[in-house]
């Protein structure tokens, strides 16, 4: 067996505001899609907005097969989130917003339980057609044209039949906007094995793009039950499932990013607690600068602000922290042993309750609750 890389597109026109539609082989096993999609933002058009990576415009990657079932669908920053939880690295793409040079994302949707994963992945035969499906929410106003996809495929050959048993099945479930001092009782579907279940949740900003509050106001009391509440296995706060997380996980949470931002506005890190920040300025005249990087001080949630001056510089920024792209998990694979995964319907029902912070700062964040299961062939 090996493993082949095979060009499905290459600088294809991803309308801005638009979706980019692919059909994929009609055979094949697939272990995953490496996407690489560029665009030029329209100069200081993100230097006072909550979006201002290219990630953040990327609205939806979806695999869809036989014109309705559901194999993937997730966010760009979710999807990155996961190629990370898979084993990759954290920090992909050089983030940055200054003038009108090319922004890009990178990411891979994996089929497996990791990249390259020799057991387990999508086996293309098995449907009449497969559709990848990328859109983004951009528009005029933040990019100068169109952005361009590579699309790149992942395919295992020389391998024996029945290779792939099946494949992981991911998608963004619910997705709510909150209010303050409410709970949400949610009942969890019984199908396939349930592998992991993922967290994203974003605070609220203001007018200067500062988050209200910390996400685990967003998310103050998270309760997990099997069978219907006879057997509990979790319930606290979101800040304790981010450190339940990096016990478990154990490599550091880095982002790495160029900001140039207005005065005091928020950046959002793509981190749901930042921890530390380390800098060094940017000098576009390639001169000394007189002023050195100045990050807001105290502050630890999910935006940060940097003081900046008139001059025309950016600050290269490496902060340190907790939830990457805002998200956590549970996880059930202990055993990468599929059959070993949480059966949803021998556990019916499994219910998971998140409740929000009785306070106008949590109110009007963004909860999603993403599941990752096995779909067995």
């Amino acid at each position: 067996m090996y493993w082949q890389n095979e060009v499905l597109r290459k600088s294809a026109v991803f309308t801005t505001g638009g979706t980019f539609r692919l059909d994929l082989p009609d055979n094949g096993l697939l272990g995953g899609i490496s996407l690489q999609i560029s665009g030029t933002l329209v100069s200081n058009e993100t230097v006072a907005t909550e979006k201002w990576r290219l990630l953040d415009f990327i609205s939806a990657i979806e695999v869809i097969a036989d014109g309705s079932t559901v194999l993937k669908s997730v966010t760009g920053q979710v999807a990155k989130y996961l190629a990370w939880l898979d084993g990759g690295g954290c920090i992909p793409d050089q983030y940055h917003n200054y003038g009108t040079s090319t922004k890009r994302v990178r990411t891979v949707v994996n089929f497996g339980r990791r990249f390259r994963d020799p057991g387990m992945g999508l086996d293309l035969s098995r449907y009449n057609s497969v559709e990848l499906q990328l859109t983004n929410d951009g528009s005029a106003t933040y990019f100068t044209g169109n952005l361009a996809v590579d699309v790149i495929g992942h395919f295992l050959r020389d391998a024996p039949s029945g290779t792939f048993p099946g494949f992981m099945r991911t998608e963004e479930w619910r997705k709510w906007t909150t209010v303050a001092d409410e709970k949400k009782y949610l009942e969890l579907p019984t199908r396939d094995k349930l592998r992991r279940i993922i967290l994203q949740v974003i605070p609220d900003v203001g007018s200067s793009m500062e988050s209200e509050t910390q996400g685990y106001n967003v998310a103050d009391v998270i309760e997990l039950y099997l069978k219907t509440g006879l057997l509990k296995v979790f319930d606290s706060s979101l800040r304790e499932l981010w450190y339940d997380n990096l016990w478990e996980d154990g490599r550091d949470v880095l982002q790495a990013l160029h900001s140039y931002h207005t005065d005091e506005y928020g950046i959002h890190m793509g981190l749901g607690q930042t921890i530390g920040i380390a800098g060094a300025r940017l000098m576009q005249s390639h001169s000394q600068s007189t002023y050195g990087t100045s990050i807001w001080p105290g502050e630890d949630n999910a935006t940060q602000r940097r003081l900046s001056n008139s001059e025309a510089d950016e600050d290269a920024i490496i902060a340190v922290g907790l939830s990457l792209e805002n998200c956590s998990f549970f996880r059930f694979d202990q055993s990468p042993d599929p059959t070993s995964w949480l059966d949803t319907e021998a556990m019916k029902t499994v219910q998971l309750n998140i409740h929000t912070a009785d306070s106008a700062s949590a109110a009007d964040g963004t909860i999603r609750v993403v599941l990752d299961r096995y779909a067995a062939y």
